[in-house]
């Protein structure tokens, strides 16, 4: 609810600020010993998670000691009275104002109810009704969970998945059924570990904006964008599903206007876009057509492919001396003229890399076709020959193993599991160095994408408003992408096209 569907952060944050605030001073050191309460310890230790569990993760985080004491007594002598103070502040606000509810929020409920399907709205607060009703938002829900509902049934605040569960439950759904929307770290984690079939972080942050969005999807988020109508078709009827948006073909002059007269930097991923998808990961080749549609094109734009894989492995199967590639996600990177670079941080990572890789190897030893692609940033847990029934055992694993790796996160993807850095890097700021390090951003370059996984994501987020995203289908998920081709056949058809319409190669 708060953060994604009503906007009473602000008031969430005065409230929560007044009373740690006073606490603070109470307790400082005299006047130089008296560090506020900021919004930065709002996000971290109180947003998305139930009252007295905030206070708890605050006053430890300032190894401050509270006893329980009483929830009737309005008190910053013990932690259930700075619970009663806050609530009070929070109350005398609502008696006061009427809750904005976000208009992208709206839309995004009014397309999903024109589709025909269930919502369910669920907060920590226990003033969740009461904040709908003050939106006037209440009705558009099929049933709401909150802080009063946890209660009476024991259910644990995020990031444990309980709550959203019971929302899932009471819409008649099991969580694989249902997409979880969150902007609070915690609530990301809690649909993660609930194994929701799409976890979708709402970034609403304007300071430290990349730093929260990659927050977002190293707890698990897996698509984060800055507005719900993002999510939308451009009529805003309906879900942005791949076989929703425009091919390029439907919007040639379009994509034609936009391209205009600029120069242009292009940048493919490899697994699903220049090859199909195939069962055995290591059977991937691309075939020597696309290479010539590749090398057409490199001789006269600046072109770089993206992949999951290994550096190595995918230079290895283009082979063209003349393109950039980047390997694991981006963090590793090499191109013509000996350029060879990886993020400052990328060397703290592969230990426990190396580590991840041979516990799994024995956490998932005897799961019938489950294949594990060992990179020099990341591991790749292939299922797509694994049996239905087994998927939920190599997840467990692959949990597991993670868990025991604080440097390290899980994203998902076509059949397939990631393990990566937990860091501040990912497709997107490969494609971002590359602008701005290579000549692929000289000359004020318009940038274009093609990919066709969630990984692939990240770099559409990096470039939206200032760059062409285009998918490739194959998977029945939401994207946020300005236009898609069919296949690998076709994004080999608009390579030819794009580098025909482009008269001259470069000196």
């Amino acid at each position: 609810m708060d953060g994604v569907v009503t906007n009473t952060a602000d008031a969430h944050f005065a409230a929560w600020k007044e009373v740690f605030d006073d606490l603070l001073r109470n307790v400082a050191d005299g006047p130089s010993g008296f560090r506020p309460f900021t919004r930065e310890d709002y996000i971290a230790h109180v947003d998305g998670v139930p009252r007295h569990e905030g206070i708890r993760r605050f006053l430890a985080s300032r190894a401050i000691d509270l006893p329980v004491g009483d929830a009737d007594d309005p008190s910053d002598a013990t932690s259930r009275g700075l619970g009663k103070l806050k609530n009070d502040r929070f109350q005398y606000w609502l008696d006061r104002n009427a809750v904005p509810a976000f208009d992208d929020a709206r839309a995004l409920v009014a397309a999903l109810r024109h589709c025909g399907m269930s919502i369910g709205v669920f907060s920590a607060s226990r003033n969740a009704r009461r904040v709908l009703d003050s939106a006037g938002v209440r009705n558009l829900f099929d049933t709401v969970v909150d802080g009063v509902d946890a209660g009476e049934l024991g259910l644990s605040g995020k990031p444990d998945p309980a709550m959203l569960v019971e929302t899932a439950r009471r819409l008649d759904c099991a969580p694989d059924e249902v997409a979880v929307v969150e902007d609070a770290l915690s609530g990301v984690e809690a649909g993660a570990r609930g194994r929701f079939s799409l976890v979708v972080g709402i970034n609403r942050q304007i300071a430290g904006a990349r730093t929260q969005g990659h927050a977002l999807r190293t707890y698990g988020a897996d698509l984060v964008v800055r507005d719900l109508r993002q999510l939308l078709t451009d009529d805003g009827a309906g879900l942005r599903t791949l076989d929703r948006i425009p091919t390029v073909w439907d919007r040639q002059q379009d994509l034609e206007a936009r391209i205009g007269g600029r120069r242009l930097a292009v940048f493919l991923d490899y697994d699903g876009t220049l090859t199909p998808i195939v069962e055995d990961f290591s059977k991937a080749d691309i075939c020597g057509e696309m290479v010539e549609a590749i090398g057409q094109l490199a001789a006269r734009v600046p072109t770089a492919i993206v992949s999951g894989r290994d550096l190595s492995d995918v230079r290895g199967r283009v082979g063209l001396e003349q393109v950039f590639y980047a390997g694991s996600h981006g963090f590793d990177i090499a191109g013509p003229g000996d350029l060879h670079e990886r993020p400052e941080q990328a060397g703290q990572f592969l230990s426990p890399i190396e580590a991840a890789g041979n516990d799994l190897e024995d956490a998932i030893r005897g799961i019938g076709g489950a294949q594990i692609e060992r990179k020099t940033f990341s591991i790749a847990v292939h299922v797509r020959k694994v049996a239905e029934t087994d998927f939920e055992t190599v997840e467990r694993a692959v949990d597991a193993v993670v868990g025991r790796q604080p440097k390290l996160r899980k994203s998902r993807g076509k059949k397939v599991f990631e393990i990566q850095p937990r860091a501040e890097w990912d497709k997107g700021n490969a494609v971002e160095w590359l602008l701005d390090n290579t000549r692929l951003g000289e000359g004020d370059a318009l940038a274009l994408y093609i990919g066709d996984d969630l990984t692939d994501e990240d770099a559409f987020a990096a470039l939206s408003g200032r760059g062409i995203a285009i998918v490739v289908r194959g998977a029945d998920r939401i994207t946020t992408a300005d236009y898609a081709l069919d296949d690998a056949q076709d994004v080999r058809r608009f390579l030819g096209w794009l580098a025909a319409r482009i008269a001259e190669p470069e000196e």
